[in-house]
């Protein structure tokens, strides 16, 4: 009897054990696949001396455990401090940053919950201005450009010299760790290039770095010219009376040289540097031929060739030089007040660039995510709310989800219809780092998680970092998105035009840092920046990082907005509409509302317009 019940207690234990395993697996199976353990580090840059960090040049490495193969590599901060998503929960990370190609410093952090903050200081930038001489080392040379590359090939300075051989003082990451140097390269014209390395930066410190290159301050050797013909023959009396005009590398007439009976002329005393000879025959002034040379110091002979004869122009084409690229600076643009006509300014756009009449602005609030600076998110969108003014907001796909008070609240203003969203990549990876298919996917995931999440299709992608290729944009037909706001150098392939639409940021409020100063933008700069946007577009993108609008305690960003700031915000969405501009999404851009949001200024222009037109219609339609 007792074994028949003790039969019974035992089945019972295993039905129950069934029943729980069961129940487990069920309550598992139920919970959202975007419920996951990974977090996020945001990581504030410091300077050793407590100053906040300048972030453009900043790069960093991340290292799981005890792995030596980085597990995460960001090319590039969109700001100070930066959030590194999609870290598993449960590890330790390395976080290394280099600065200018240049390794800088390192902290470590045990990743155990879903959010933590960590500092990296910096060592304080080096200062280093060059003077360049000739090979004598005491002849500046005053007609050169000086851009100085780390061994990652990247150019991160770059000046003109000036009368006495000195560039601008550049304030770069210091060489802290061995074998760590800058090269310095001294560009004359277009193929004239002397280099010196290493160069070496201490932090803090102001320094003097001496070029000598190895060209002369004057070329003594006389330079010879031969005006050949097309059979390569020296031109003779019997060709005519030639002269040859020296021009130097601005297209300026430096020199005159008679042609000798025998098809030689010279020249002598010059510099180093390129060079446009013009052969010409003096009875027709028409030009024999050119020659584009460059004088080194270690050629002294040259030819020019007969060629279609052309006549002579009365200024020369310059010869320009090949620029590097860089970072243009905005030259700003006077507006013309709004009771004024102006004359219009009629931009010709590049086959890839679309010039709209949307005569209105775009406000774009990236990296949306949980856990980090909530509290500044949900201020940042609410000034929006509180102007009942639009905004286009980029969700990172794999780092949002599970702070449900971010994400009920994005919800309830998404209903406002005023806030569209747009998707910030799936972990703010480089899209153009990975294959098609692998685009595709990340797409795919990061707009199945948003609408299940948020019950809202986007159809707008915000690149990680800008960057995109033509896989991306086949990945984006793939997954019906048709806007994208990258870098202004986004070339849709011709296949796909009217398809997808780019509006890439034209106007940018971040906090311009500098050594030791950290000054923001004011927003009478922003609003000549978005004049000039409209001027040249006919629409402006605007782009906000929320971490700018958050009180600082010296070390970190804290998770309280601060209301001078957001002040400053709320003024600009006025500024943008008394200056007579639509406030819009990035997807409305191209089709805007029909009713405009009128400022005051554009108010009295439309009223103004209307008193324009009845006057007309009162001389033409009789009484």
């Amino acid at each position: 009897m007792d074994k028949c019940k003790e039969d019974r207690d035992m089945m019972k234990l295993l039905l129950s054990g069934i029943l729980i395993a069961i129940l487990s697996i069920t309550m598992w199976a139920t919970i959202p696949a975007y419920a996951d353990t990974t977090g996020s580090v945001a990581v504030t840059l410091t300077y050793t001396n407590g100053d906040t960090a300048d972030y453009w040049p900043v790069s960093l490495k991340i290292y799981q455990d005890f792995n030596q193969t980085s597990y995460k590599e960001i090319v590039s901060l969109s700001g100070n401090p930066f959030n590194i998503v999609s870290l598993p929960i449960g590890h330790q990370y390395k976080i290394e940053a280099y600065a200018n190609g240049m390794y800088s410093s390192v902290n470590y952090v045990n990743l155990q919950q879903p959010h933590q903050d960590i500092t990296i200081k910096l060592p304080l930038p080096g200062g280093m201005r060059a003077n360049v001489f000739y090979d004598d080392g005491v002849t500046p040379i005053s007609n050169a450009t000086v851009y100085v590359s780390a061994q990652d090939n990247k150019t991160w300075a770059h000046s003109p010299v000036d009368i006495n051989g000195k560039t601008m003082r550049f304030w770069l990451e210091p060489t802290t760790v061995q074998n760590d140097f800058y090269i310095a390269d001294v560009k004359i014209g277009n193929n004239l290039t002397y280099s010196q390395s290493p160069i070496l930066l201490l932090p803090g410190i102001p320094q003097e770095i001496k070029i000598i290159t190895n060209w002369p301050p004057v070329i003594n050797t006389l330079i010879t010219v031969n005006i050949l013909d097309t059979q390569l023959h020296h031109v003779s009396s019997s060709n005519g009376d030639f002269v040859v005009d020296l021009y130097d590398n601005s297209g300026n007439k430096i020199s005159q040289s008679p042609v000798t009976t025998r098809g030689v002329a010279y020249f002598s005393n010059l510099k180093v540097g390129d060079y446009l000879f013009k052969a010409i025959e003096k009875s027709d002034n028409l030009e024999w031929g050119t020659s584009q040379i460059t004088l080194d110091g270690s050629k002294f002979s040259f030819d020019i060739v007969e060629s279609q004869k052309v006549p002579t122009a009365s200024e020369p084409t310059p010869i320009i030089p090949t620029p590097i690229p860089v970072t243009p600076e905005t030259t700003p643009v006077t507006p013309t007040p709004a009771l004024i006509t102006p004359t219009p300014v009629i931009p010709i756009p590049s086959p890839q660039k679309i010039i709209t009449n949307c005569n209105c602005v775009a406000f774009r609030l990236d990296n949306i995510q949980d856990y980090w600076l909530s509290n500044v998110q949900t201020k940042v969108i609410d000034v929006f709310e509180e102007k009942n003014a639009s905004l286009t907001i980029g969700v990172i796909g794999n780092a949002f989800g599970n702070d449900t008070t971010l994400t009920e609240y994005i919800k309830s203003k998404i209903k406002t219809g005023r806030i569209d969203v747009g998707i910030n990549g799936w972990s703010f990876e480089d899209f153009t780092t990975v294959t098609k298919s692998e685009q595709s996917q990340l797409l795919e995931q990061s707009k199945s998680r948003i609408s299940a999440i948020l019950n809202i299709i986007p159809s707008v992608f915000i690149p990680p970092y800008g960057e995109s290729n033509n896989d991306t944009f086949y990945s984006m037909i793939d997954n019906d998105l048709h806007f994208i706001s990258g870098n202004a150098d986004t070339q849709i392939p011709p296949t796909l035009a009217g398809e997808i639409h780019s509006y890439p940021p034209t106007v940018f409020t971040d906090t311009i840092q500098q050594y030791n100063a950290n000054q923001s933008m004011t927003n009478d700069e922003i609003i000549t920046d978005i004049r000039n946007s409209i001027q040249a577009n006919g629409y402006a993108v605007v782009t906000i990082n929320f971490q700018d609008y958050a009180q600082n305690n010296g070390t970190i960003k804290m998770n309280t907005p601060d209301n001078e700031k957001i002040l400053k915000l709320q003024s600009l969405i006025d500024d943008v509409r008394n200056d007579g501009y639509q406030i819009v999404t990035i997807k409305e851009i191209s089709n805007p509302p029909s009713v405009p949001e009128f400022g005051h200024l554009a108010t009295i222009t439309f009223i103004l317009s209307i008193i324009v037109v009845i006057t007309i219609r009162s001389k033409i339609i009789p009484n």
